[in-house]
Formats: C-alpha cells, sequence, structure tokens
C-alpha cells in the first residue's frame, strides 16, 4: 500500500443536531471540484452524543450506534462519500480528511 497523501480537511465546528437523512459529507465539496467529481473522505470521524442509526454511501441498511460509539475510518478503508444520521435531533460532530 502507497502513501496517502491528503489536500485537505473539513468537519464541524460545533457541537451539531441532526436533521434526518442530510448527508454530511457533499456540502464540503471544494469549489475546485467540478460539479461532476464526488467528493469523498478517506478518512472519517463520527462521534454521536446519543444512540442513532447511520446510513454509509449506497447501503440502504441503517448501522445502530450506540450513545457515545461513533463511528471512524481510515485511509485503509473505502472512501465516504454519503453519510447520513437517520433520526432527527442527534447531538453530534465530525471531522474528514479529503484527497
Amino acid at each position: 500500500m502507497g502513501l496517502q497523501v491528503g489536500a485537505g480537511y473539513f468537519g464541524s465546528t460545533e457541537l451539531l443536531s441532526s436533521t434526518s437523512n442530510l448527508d454530511l459529507i457533499q456540502p464540503h465539496k471544494p469549489a475546485t471540484f467540478s460539479s461532476t467529481v464526488t467528493f469523498a473522505a478517506y478518512k472519517f470521524s463520527f462521534v454521536n452524543v446519543g444512540e442513532c442509526t447511520v446510513l454509509i454511501n449506497d447501503d440502504t441498511s441503517p448501522i445502530y450506534l450506540g450513545t457515545g460509539q461513533g463511528f471512524q475510518s481510515t485511509e485503509v478503508d473505502v472512501p465516504i462519500y454519503l453519510f447520513k444520521i437517520v433520526e432527527a435531533n442527534i447531538v453530534y460532530n465530525y471531522v474528514g480528511a479529503y484527497t
């Protein structure tokens, strides 16, 4: 495996409260990316204050996360291009890195 060289970071600026099924990844797409390029995070970390379920990429089966469990992917995992919290009003924060 080669060395992953990132281009930048993105994430929440404070604790947030979820809106049901709102994608957390795509709003951070850099202006230098064309509209046809799918923005993806090669590293992504998510922390949930309450229990919730999330949808990742094209998977339509929600994944349960217990209170404070969170989710993390690294450069050896599949890039994340879609991450949604299914429920509304879940307190959370997140950070990611992109190439």
